[in-house]
């Protein structure tokens, strides 16, 4: 595990609520800075206040840049499931995460049903009943933080910074980077990024999320990203496989991964993945306890090479 994963572990462990993504980034800006880039911030103000106020991080000028490349650094609430990632398995991961408020709502009704019958008060069961599911809703804005919280996203944020240290002055003026707030409130923080830069819509922004551990790291185009060949010559020429670990660009088949790169036209994500009987490739984020520097020192060369790639093509 790197310098940088160590600290944000150690020091920001959990970047939920406004006061600790504000301590998280006045070291992040502090960071950038000592690496030479003049980061700025970018905020936007959500909807009805459904997720808050999100505020971006943005290192160089996404107006100029060739490449984008985003990690979310906001971490999330504690779930009632373990969360479980299978992009290769779109229906399998929809139907686990269908589980969630199907247990919640039949809990609800168990409940609501033994309640009102110990008491012989049979006109409170629909009251209780709704009562309780709009407490599931409120857990959803008010439960625990998530403490466990290598993966998703420290590992992403930790290779980001890692890049940014190793790109010469030269391709750093092709390249911004984006760490991104809001990816557990809808991808507002993405959303904002797209509205405040429009032309990032045609752009490949590379996303990387969950990078911690898994010996496959997989490359997964979004459906325009898949049919530019330009682009994925300049990934397929970037990133190499090291000892054990392996890199695929998955260019086939139905995927879905439930990150940032959705908010983005030419959309690309990066995850690290191990394979499982019944599930294909998944990630199980909270069983991540560190992050494998491995992962981080291929990601860091490739996205390295690929910026490079990128800007001569």
């Amino acid at each position: 595990m790197n310098g940088y994963a160590e600290r944000i572990l150690r020091e920001y462990p959990v970047r939920r609520t406004m006061q600790e993504k504000e301590r998280f980034r006045l070291w992040l800006m502090g960071t950038l800075r000592e690496l030479g880039y003049r980061p700025a911030l970018q905020t936007r103000e959500t909807a009805l206040q459904v997720g808050g106020r999100v505020t971006n991080v943005v290192a160089g000028d996404p107006e100029t840049a060739k490449l984008i490349l985003v990690a979310h650094y906001d971490t999330g609430i504690r779930t009632l499931l373990p969360p479980l990632i299978m992009p290769t398995r779109p229906l399998t991961g929809f139907l686990y995460l269908a589980l969630t408020p199907v247990l919640v709502m039949l809990g609800s009704l168990v409940v609501s049903f033994a309640l009102t019958f110990a008491l012989n008060a049979p006109q409170w069961t629909l009251p209780l009943f709704l009562l309780l599911l709009v407490a599931a809703l409120l857990y959803l804005r008010f439960g625990p933080s998530e403490t466990e919280n290598a993966a998703d996203n420290t590992s992403g944020v930790a290779a980001l910074l890692e890049t940014a240290a190793s790109l010469t002055p030269h391709y750093r003026e092709n390249v911004a980077i984006a760490f991104l707030d809001g990816g557990f409130g809808g991808m507002s923080g993405a959303k904002g990024f797209r509205a405040r830069y429009p032309s990032a819509k045609e752009k490949p922004v590379f996303n990387v999320n969950c990078v911690a551990c898994g010996d496959e790291l997989l490359i997964l185009p979004g459906k325009n990203a898949r049919w530019n060949g330009e682009v994925l010559d300049a990934i397929l020429n970037s990133f190499d496989s090291e000892g054990s670990k392996t890199v695929f660009l998955k260019t086939d088949g139905l995927v879905y991964y439930p990150s940032d790169n959705r908010a983005f036209r030419c959309g690309i994500s990066i995850c690290a993945c191990k394979s499982l009987s019944g599930f294909g490739r998944i990630i199980i984020p909270k069983s991540a306890r560190s992050i494998d520097g491995e992962n981080l020192d291929i990601l860091k060369s490739g996205l390295c090479k690929l910026t490079e790639n990128i800007t001569n093509i």
